[in-house]
């Protein structure tokens, strides 16, 4: 994540100080820093931590700022692609609330304490996968209607003049968003490659969760990973329409 910072760091001083700063870009800055916490905090976690209840806190605050960030941000995306539909606004603004409320639980995932090889270092223990797989399963149900609404919308206009086509050619070409003007085919494949990682991120961090077999301090090392990648992502999806 600091070497994505690094390396787009032109883009970042432009959203912040040549843009006008609208309440997008304070989510993308949150979601942005919050990621920079957790990983952090996340890292010397293992090492040497006085107080492991304090640096659990902390991990799991930045992780859930940064969660609900990303998923703002995507809130935002289908909120302005369907501005004329209010009932769907109220629907993906329940989705986030939902989304939002279930992130409150990673409090209770797990306990922290002294790891008994290494005393000076903190380790995870007694890990509920219950609330992992609700606040998990409740990011890839939104993430996954978001992806669905949007694509449908950007779909509409074609498919309604294109119904005379085959079924299988309209299917490829809602798989890979050939015939759409530049930006909304911009749009769409940049919220498919998101989609792709949130799924494929997340769906690992779920089943590692509920397999019995792992110790817990397994059960968590791809958190990381999942927030760090779908962060990077859902930036850069950003940066490509605000820039």
């Amino acid at each position: 994540i600091i070497y994505d910072v690094l390396n787009n760091l032109e883009d970042e001083l432009e959203l912040i100080f040549k843009q006008r700063i609208k309440f997008p870009t304070v989510v993308y800055t949150i979601a942005r820093l919050s990621c920079l916490g957790f990983v952090l905090i996340n890292t010397t976690y293992g090492l040497n931590i006085k107080d492991c209840q304090q640096g659990h806190f902390f991990i799991v605050t930045f992780f859930i700022i940064e969660i609900n960030s990303i998923a703002l941000l995507f809130f935002l995306r289908a909120r302005a692609i369907f501005h004329d539909v209010p009932r769907m606004q109220m629907f993906l603004a329940c989705l986030w609330t939902l989304v939002f409320g279930s992130s409150i639980l990673n409090f209770f995932v797990a306990h922290s304490a002294h790891s008994l090889v290494e005393p000076k270092a903190c380790t995870q223990e007694n890990i509920e996968p219950f609330y992992s797989m609700v606040s998990i399963g409740a990011l890839l149900v939104f993430d996954t209607v978001v992806y669905i609404a949007i694509s449908y919308r950007l779909f509409q206009t074609f498919l309604f003049h294109e119904r005379g086509e085959p079924v299988f050619q309209r299917t490829c070409i809602l798989l890979n968003g050939m015939t759409l003007p530049t930006f909304s085919r911009s749009l769409f494949r940049d919220g498919q490659l998101y989609y792709l990682i949130s799924l494929l991120t997340g769906s690992t961090a779920l089943v590692m969760f509920v397999v019995p077999s792992l110790h817990p301090q397994y059960k968590v090392i791809f958190m990381p990973l999942h927030i760090t990648f779908t962060n990077i992502i859902a930036c850069w999806v950003f940066r490509n329409v605000k820039l």
